[in-house]
């Protein structure tokens, strides 16, 4: 490991070579609207030799902040997850379009010996962000009539019975 943000797989022979380390990732890169802060992600591991590459198995812990997506209130989160690459130099590129099967999404292919982490945290991050955060399960979200949190109190709107877009039918159930 030639730093703390990179690892140099000119150093990897025979035995297994740990890193470990602190990469500061702004949340601009991570680029998703629940996500309102986060820690330096904290990466450790080990990365070994096989056969045409190298495997790397690898620890990312990490917290932060995401936004509800029923109340829109921030919550705490916090994340440690294990993974594992398998990493393989870049032979030349194919010209025609490959599809990618499921095997193929634990692969990451490279051109230099010198293979940055924080664009793999960046992912492993990605990938861990829920699509639709919640703060909790059973979180009532905001009153569609006065934007109030239900979460905090019950708001003194009536729930519309029924729905304005049924009114053309019972206009015309009446008639008939």
């Amino acid at each position: 490991m030639t730093r703390e943000d990179s690892l140099s797989l000119d150093t990897v022979l025979d035995e297994p070579v740990r890193f470990g380390g602190e990469l500061a990732v702004p949340v601009a890169a991570i680029d998703r609207e629940p996500l309102v802060s986060l820690s330096p992600l904290q990466i450790s591991g080990q990365v070994r030799r096989i056969e045409g590459g190298y495997s790397l198995e690898a620890e990312l812990v990490y917290s932060g902040e995401l936004e509800c997506s029923r109340c829109l209130a921030p919550y705490e989160f916090q994340e440690d997850e294990v993974f594992s690459l398998v990493l393989y130099p870049r032979a030349a590129a194919p010209s025609d379009e490959v599809e990618l099967a499921s095997k193929d999404l634990d692969i990451l292919y490279f051109t230099d010996p010198v293979v940055p982490l924080a664009p793999i945290a960046e992912e492993r991050v990605q990938m861990a962000l829920p699509m639709k955060p919640l703060c909790k399960t059973d979180c009532l979200g905001l009153c569609p009539m006065c934007g109030m949190d239900r979460n905090l109190a019950a708001c003194a709107c009536a729930p519309e019975t029924i729905d304005p877009r049924w009114e053309a039918l019972k206009a015309l159930k009446e008639k008939v």
